[in-house]
């Protein structure tokens, strides 16, 4: 099977590369499927060769040569191409709405002998922006070899959710009926292999300076209250239990990643709080150190209330650690942790009351309407206290929770996970082929893409055609008696060839200049001598045209 991607899959703010949730599943992701996938080829397909070079860059600082062997790498310009010599069986993306519905759109009017699968992973999903772009995957029309990854199954059933509304106020609103959207499949995010081996607990605690005997909670996740969690709630209930002598010393080690504004607001909150003493802020850590604060740990705290969050990495980070972990009630956490087996979830209370914020929901910045609807979110002091007070006074507990965690955590690991997309992507294409000129085609004209020259033709003097009169241009001979090449950029990448360009001015050189080729016949002659695409003719005669090289014979 042929695999292929519009995503790099990785960032290239290498800051937030290792510190956020989806720039980490994706390149994690991306790495695993290169060292435990099975498949024929693998084709990623980038801006253009600057961003080509960055992506080849981060595929060989991560992977062994051996693994990139069934790699190509191409421009995104090439992927018709390949697409139509059958070269794609399956065209996946690291979030599910970004290039999707203009792929199916795509793929709906090219007339493929052979048709492409599209799969995507979902992420956050709480982003007004979402709705839009679910509506226009229906409006591309998705076809039964479709896929959306769901890591989670509140995931997949807010995309039910979400595009039965849809279909539901279409109906209503305009008396029509959408396509039915592509399959939600589940399937989890996962954990590099090589948290599957546990740091020792004594070289961690050494590291981080801290006793063998302390009673240490870590809470790792982004400093954000308005993309992650707001954190002041469960400092005030460990300050209220600390006051009143109902939890034993405790260091607590919130970490993660964060601007300098949201750490230094998390460190005010602390010192307000009086808890400077047993409060421990270790922000933008390595990879190396996130591994110490794991293993140096005895319980994960996330009391997470943001909409944002759909899955919950840190929560299997933690439970391959061998820790009990007490996690809010909320989206795909509620999922990870299994109630009294492997931690504890404390119950989440979400207010009745939405406006004003519901209203305004696609006036105000995506961050800030995500922090006013966390606001909006509590989590169960009195629980919280129970469940923590619970595990700090039974390290036996601690012990046989985190291990039963420690266990589950392996259904967690890329290399586990790989397989299940490897056979979905399987069943995918064995739709795509079934189905094959039994689905019909979307022949009307697009509806996500504007038909480019109807609506901006009238902003050039004139857009030509293939009777159009051309000729080489005086400074083209002069210009060439120099040995002068045009300026080039990374973007036109393969797309502008010197030889397909010196053989238009060698086609039009020759001709006189009462009697100047149409563009349509010169295009054609060429294509057919190189055994080219007219497409890629077309490029190059632009080029040409565009740098004085060529001109119009016939202009006035």
């Amino acid at each position: 099977m042929k695999w292929g991607s519009l995503d790099s899959f990785l960032v290239q703010d290498k800051f937030w590369q290792d510190k956020m949730g989806k720039p980490i599943a994706n390149r994690d992701f991306m790495l695993a499927l290169l060292t435990y996938g099975t498949l024929d080829s693998y084709r990623f397909y980038y801006l253009d060769e600057e961003d080509m070079a960055f992506g080849r860059a981060g595929l060989e600082d991560n992977l062994p040569i051996e693994n990139l062997a069934r790699v190509a790498l191409a421009t995104q310009s090439e992927l018709a191409a390949d697409a139509e010599a059958g070269d794609i069986d399956i065209l996946h993306q690291g979030d599910f709405t970004f290039h999707a519905p203009y792929l199916m759109e795509y793929r709906a009017g090219a007339g493929l002998a052979r048709p492409f699968g599209i799969s995507g992973i979902t992420h956050s999903l709480d982003g007004v922006k979402i709705q839009s772009r679910l509506i226009d995957m229906l409006l591309a029309g998705p076809r039964p070899y479709d896929n959306i990854v769901c890591t989670s199954a509140c995931a997949r059933q807010m995309l039910t959710a979400a595009f039965a509304a849809i279909a539901e106020n279409f109906k209503e609103r305009f008396a029509a009926a959408l396509p039915e959207p592509p399959e939600l499949v589940h399937i989890p995010l996962a954990i590099s292999d090589a948290f599957a081996e546990m740091p020792e607990r004594g070289q961690c605690r050494a590291a981080l300076g801290l006793g063998e005997a302390e009673f240490v909670l870590l809470c790792l996740g982004r400093f954000s209250a308005r993309r992650k969690m707001d954190l002041a709630p469960m400092l005030e209930c460990l300050q209220y239990l600390k006051a009143r002598g109902d939890l034993q010393p405790f260091t607590l080690i919130l970490a993660g990643g964060g601007s300098e504004s949201e750490i230094a607001l998390t460190r005010d909150i602390v010192e307000t709080l009086g808890l400077s003493s047993c409060v421990r802020i270790e922000a933008n850590h390595s990879f190396a150190r996130k591994r110490e604060l794991y293993g140096a740990a005895d319980i994960f705290v996330s009391l997470v209330d943001n909409y944002q969050e759909t899955f919950g990495l840190t929560v299997v980070e933690a439970m391959a650690h061998g820790l009990p972990a007490i996690v809010s009630e909320f989206n795909g956490y509620a999922e990870l942790v299994r109630e009294g087996e492997t931690g504890f979830r404390v119950p989440t209370y979400a207010s009745a009351g939405e406006e004003p914020w519901q209203a305004l929901a696609g006036v105000l910045d995506p961050s800030l309407l995500g922090f006013y609807r966390g606001q909006k979110v509590a989590f169960d002091f009195k629980r919280f206290a129970e469940t923590l007070g619970a595990l700090a006074g039974n390290q036996g507990l601690c012990r046989e929770m985190g291990n039963k965690a420690k266990a589950l955590s392996a259904d967690y690991l890329w290399s586990s996970i790989i397989p299940r997309y490897e056979d979905m992507w399987q069943a995918q294409h064995e739709t795509a082929l079934a189905c094959n000129g039994n689905v019909a085609c979307n022949s009307a004209p697009p509806l996500l893409v504007p038909d480019h020259r109807r609506v901006f033709g009238h902003y050039p003097s004139r857009f030509l055609d293939g009777q159009t009169r051309v000729r080489v241009s005086d400074y083209c001979r002069a210009r060439a008696a120099e040995n002068f090449k045009p300026v080039m950029y990374a973007a036109h990448g393969g797309r502008i060839r010197f030889a397909v360009m010196q053989a238009l001015m060698s086609r039009l050189a020759g001709a006189s200049p009462d009697n100047a080729p149409a563009l349509g016949a010169v295009v054609a002659e060429i294509a057919s001598a190189g055994n080219l695409a007219p497409e890629l003719v077309m490029h190059n005669f632009d080029f040409l045209l565009k740098h004085g090289y060529i001109e119009i014979a016939d202009s006035v």
